[in-house]
Order: C-alpha cells, then sequence, then structure tokens
C-alpha cells in the first residue's frame, strides 16, 4: 500500500490509510465491523490466564500486600495509610486508584483470602479485555486486517510474563486495561470536533498516572502523538487533566513524606524524592552506568520477545525482531502513533530507574509485539522478491512458534506461580513461627514480608531493610548499613526480626547488636533459609550504639 494517495495533507493521508476498504462508510468516519472475533479473543485469553493461576496469600512478593495493607486502610475509614505499620504513616508511595479498587473489596468481602481471590480474577478479566482491545486497534485504529489483527494481538498476550504480575494483586492489569481503552479511544480523539473521543481519552490518561506512576510516559506519548497529528492546543486539552492528577498526587505525597519515620522513606517514600536522592547521590556513576543499563534493559525486552533464551543466543535470536518492530514503527508513525510513542517513552522513562526487571518491562510488551507484528506484515506487503519474503515467512514462523511453545510449557509446568508458591510456602513457615514465639502485640521487622505477616497474623510490621541500590559507596549495601538497619529496628520500635534470606541482609547488624549489647539478640526459630530472632534491648543498650530518636510504639 502506497504511503501517499493523493495530494491532499498528509493528516488527510493518514485517515485514508487507516480505513479497510471492505468496510462501509458510517456518519462518523469508518463503519466499526462486528466484535465478536475480538470478544472470542478476549475470552480465549482469558482461558490462557486461568491456565496460569493457582490461589497464592496475599503478600508474596511485597508490593501486593502493600496495596491490600492500603487498601483495607481505605475500607475502615483511615484513608491512604499503611495500616498495621507503627504509626500507621501515609501511603505516598502507590497511586491511589488500585488500592481504591481493593478498598472496594475489602468494604464487600471483609477478609484477606476473598479480597485476594477477587481481586486476582479482576486481574486477569482485566487483562483478557485488554488483549481484546489490541486486537480491535490494530484492525479499527492502524488498519489491519482483523485476522492479521487478532493474531497479533494473541501472540501480545500469551506470554507468561506479562499475566505473571496478574497473579496476585498488583496494579499492573488494571494498567495495561487502562492503557489498551486509551489507545482505542485514540481514532475518536484524533478526529477533529469529536470531543466524546477526546475526553474518553482524557479519563483514560488521568486514571492511568492515578494508577501507576508510568501513566506519565503514556500521557506524554499521546500528548506527542496529538502535537504531531493536530495541535498543541489539542494535545494540552487532552492531556491537562492527567497532568493536574499527576500534579495533585506528587503534591499531596510530598506534602505528606515528613510524617514517615526517615529510615523508611526508601521502601514507603514517594518515587520522585527517592529517585532524585538516587541520581544525586552519584550523578557520575547514573551518567556513566547508562550504556550498561540501556544494554540491560534491551535484554529485558528481547527477553520477553523471545522467552527462554539468555546470553549470546538471546541477542542472536532477538536482534532480528527487533529490525521488524523498526519496520513497524515505521508504518504505524503515520497511522497510528500511540503505538509508537506511548513505548518509546516508557523505555525511556525505564532508563532512569535504578533497576530493571521483567515487572516493569512487562507493561510495554503487548505494544512490541505489535511493533514486531506490524513490521512483518508490512515487509510482506512491500517485498516482492520470493528469496525475501520466504526468508520472512522463516524468521515469523520461528519466532511465533517458538513463543507459543515456550509459553505452553511454562503453563504446563506451573512456571509463572513457581516463584510465588516458593514464597508462600516460607510465608506460611514465617508465620507459624511467629505464632508459637511472638505475642499478639510484636512488632515485626521483615525485609519484604513484613505487610503479609500483618495481613496473615495481625501483627503490627515494618520493613527492616533499606533499599538504596544506587549508593555511592560499594561499602554501602543497598539494604542499607548495620547501622542505619538498627536505626531502622529502633525506630520502628521492632521486637521480632524475621531473617528471610538467612544472615545475607540482617546478619552484619545482628552481629553488631549482640557484640554491643550481648545477649540482646536471641534466636527463636531455624527454618531455613529463614531465622527468627527476638531484640531485647533497651535505652541504655540504643545509646551505646549511638542510635537517636525514639520506638515509634513505646
Amino acid at each position: 500500500m502506497p504511503w501517499s494517495t493523493s495530494a491532499r495533507s498528509w493528516r488527510e493521508d493518514v485517515f485514508a490509510l487507516t480505513e479497510d476498504p471492505r468496510r462501509g462508510k458510517g456518519p462518523g468516519g469508518v463503519a466499526p465491523s462486528r466484535p465478536w472475533p475480538f470478544l472470542v479473543l478476549a475470552l480465549g485469553l482469558l482461558g490462557v490466564g486461568i491456565s496460569f493461576w493457582r490461589p497464592i496469600p496475599a503478600g508474596v512478593w511485597h508490593d501486593d500486600g502493600v496495596y491490600m495493607l492500603i487498601g483495607e486502610s481505605l475500607a475502615q475509614g483511615e484513608g491512604l495509610r499503611y495500616l498495621g505499620v507503627p504509626a500507621n504513616p501515609p501511603a505516598v508511595k502507590f497511586p491511589p486508584l488500585y488500592p481504591a479498587v481493593l478498598g472496594i473489596l475489602w468494604m464487600m468481602l471483609g477478609s484477606v483470602g476473598p479480597v485476594t481471590l477477587v481481586a486476582v480474577w479482576l486481574n486477569l478479566v482485566l487483562m483478557a479485555t485488554a488483549g481484546g482491545l489490541l486486537g480491535w486497534v490494530l484492525h479499527e485504529g492502524a488498519g489491519i486486517r482483523k485476522g492479521p489483527a487478532v493474531a497479533i494481538a494473541a501472540l501480545a498476550f500469551v506470554s507468561a510474563d506479562l499475566w505473571r504480575p496478574a497473579l496476585v494483586p498488583l496494579s499492573e492489569a488494571l494498567f495495561i486495561a487502562l492503557s489498551a481503552g486509551a489507545m482505542a479511544a485514540w481514532p475518536a480523539a484524533s478526529r477533529v470536533g469529536d470531543r466524546r473521543g477526546a475526553v474518553t481519552l482524557s479519563v483514560l490518561l488521568a486514571l492511568a498516572v492515578l494508577t501507576r506512576s508510568a501513566g506519565l510516559a503514556l500521557v506524554v506519548g499521546f500528548g506527542t502523538a496529538l502535537l504531531l497529528r493536530r495541535s498543541g492546543r489539542a494535545a494540552l486539552s487532552v492531556c491537562a487533566p492527567a497532568l493536574a492528577a499527576a500534579a495533585s498526587w506528587a503534591a499531596w505525597a510530598s506534602a505528606h513524606a515528613d510524617e514517615i519515620p526517615p529510615g523508611m522513606r526508601d521502601v514507603l517514600g514517594p518515587y520522585g524524592a527517592w529517585l532524585a536522592g538516587q541520581v544525586w547521590s552519584a550523578p557520575g556513576a547514573f551518567v556513566g552506568g547508562l550504556p550498561a543499563h540501556t544494554a540491560d534493559l534491551a535484554g529485558r525486552v528481547l527477553g520477553l520477545l523471545v522467552p527462554g533464551l539468555l546470553g549470546w543466543p538471546l541477542w542472536v535470536a532477538g536482534l532480528p525482531l527487533l529490525a521488524l518492530a523498526a519496520a513497524g514503527v515505521l508504518r504505524l508513525c503515520r497511522r497510528f502513533p500511540p503505538l509508537v510513542w506511548v513505548p518509546a517513552f516508557y523505555l525511556a522513562m525505564l532508563l532512569t530507574w535504578p533497576f530493571v526487571d521483567r515487572r516493569l518491562v512487562a507493561p510495554v510488551h503487548p505494544w512490541i509485539v505489535a511493533l514486531v507484528g506490524v513490521g512483518i506484515l508490512s515487509l510482506a506487503d512491500r517485498w516482492s522478491a520470493r528469496g525475501l519474503r520466504w526468508g520472512l515467512g522463516v524468521v515469523a514462523f520461528a519466532w511465533i512458534s517458538s513463543h507459543t511453545a515456550v509459553t505452553a510449557s511454562r503453563a504446563a509446568g506451573g512456571w509463572p506461580v513457581a516463584a510465588y508458591q516458593l514464597r508462600s510456602v516460607r510465608l506460611a513457615a514465617a508465620v507459624e513461627a511467629l505464632r508459637n514465639t511472638a505475642p499478639e502485640d510484636a512488632v515485626v521487622g521483615a525485609p519484604e514480608f513484613w505487610a503479609a505477616l500483618h495481613l496473615h497474623g495481625g501483627w503490627s510490621a515494618a520493613p527492616s531493610a533499606r533499599f538504596t541500590p544506587r549508593a555511592d559507596d560499594v561499602a554501602k549495601p543497598l539494604w542499607g548499613t548495620p547501622m542505619e538497619q538498627l536505626q531502622l529496628w529502633w525506630d520502628s520500635g521492632v521486637d521480632f526480626v524475621l531473617l528471610e534470606q538467612g544472615g545475607q541482609i540482617h546478619g552484619a547488624a545482628l552481629d553488631l547488636l549482640d557484640e554491643r549489647c550481648p545477649g540482646a539478640v536471641r534466636l527463636m526459630a531455624d527454618f531455613p533459609p529463614q531465622l527468627l530472632v527476638r531484640l531485647d534491648w533497651d535505652e541504655a543498650c540504643a545509646e551505646s550504639l549511638g542510635l537517636t530518636h525514639g520506638p515509634a510504639n513505646r
């Protein structure tokens, strides 16, 4: 299909290219086709999600437990607070929309088990809906014929890595669904005079930034697309509510951040101040580490595109797919620009983050798969040489078949929940040990399980470690120095410390405490790889250590 078919302006040409010649026109332009293929796609993807699902307790992956604590706090009328943490500090880290959804479930169901179950099944429905919307977007918005559009969307949403965050109460599924909804709203919002489409897109963008801080990449991506498609005024009018929502949330979080004890701000404080502190503490390390960080990010993206490979085989198999994605970019930058700009700004945002894991990259995975799929179709349409088309077919077949085979193998082997299940066993052992040794009014510290210990045992709980992945001093581990940990425990009034990884995180701090205050550390339970210790310390002990402030709950 030629890039230009007449002497009309390039904006008019873009709309012409998105029209499927087999469909008639209605009052608003192109009449939508029957939606049943995309509904079938969504139902099929729901089946994929159900095949991955296993019952998992909340809190096994840290953030899921924190979301649940905030939701319970909202349900109890306490507002956005970390319920169960000493002094119930304000919850300024996670935007409020997903905790509000969990709060509604807490009000309806009342206990952690049913809330977790319904929250996860809601995630599965949201993910399946997002997949159906992507198929619709590729067909109705980007002009891809129905069969290939459904196939690309199916491939984009069968990834086990993509479904993995949806299997516990995390906000990714809601964010991905809102992102897909924004993509679906784009064709109407980009037309001059379609106020309903513009308002719909504006609302979805505002909801996205209130779901995840990464929603700002969505806003900037759509804003850029509107700026290039229509005008700066149109971009501002659509994006202004989302920017106002993000600014309001940031202002509230910043205003209440000082209520969080200093040692907890790494874990519980707002993202903005934490990230700025990480960068400014070692700006040279940040700049110098960008090349390696970029390579790591690219490797994570390729790891989602070509699951199951590591090292040089991953790069050999993945780089051709990035070339195909570039072909998709060339086609969609005019036909459907949000599918280009949103992943671009999202990945650029990740370059500022101190670390990258699969969970952070997962929300952009469907859009990158879509770019690869569209790139394959674009080259197939444009290449006439039989050898080139044959080679393209081999690459496409190898990618699709291997991606599907690895996904099916992972589903059959329970890979998406294997880590969750392992941590579930460890959480159960920790709760049992505490029930046998800790009184109900104890304060328990743990690196990651602290929220889960409150949810499933009722104890007051607090994070027991810092989180400073870009510390400028190599002698300072990312979980904090021994003195920083002791100060954190003293400020929080911690009575028991759960060592989730043996002595790796807290061993040095406990050794220091035991050396300065003999008898202050008592081993209560040993259940490898975890240990449970009790702290018997007082003001004199704290003074000998040079600790300041005082326990929050004493």
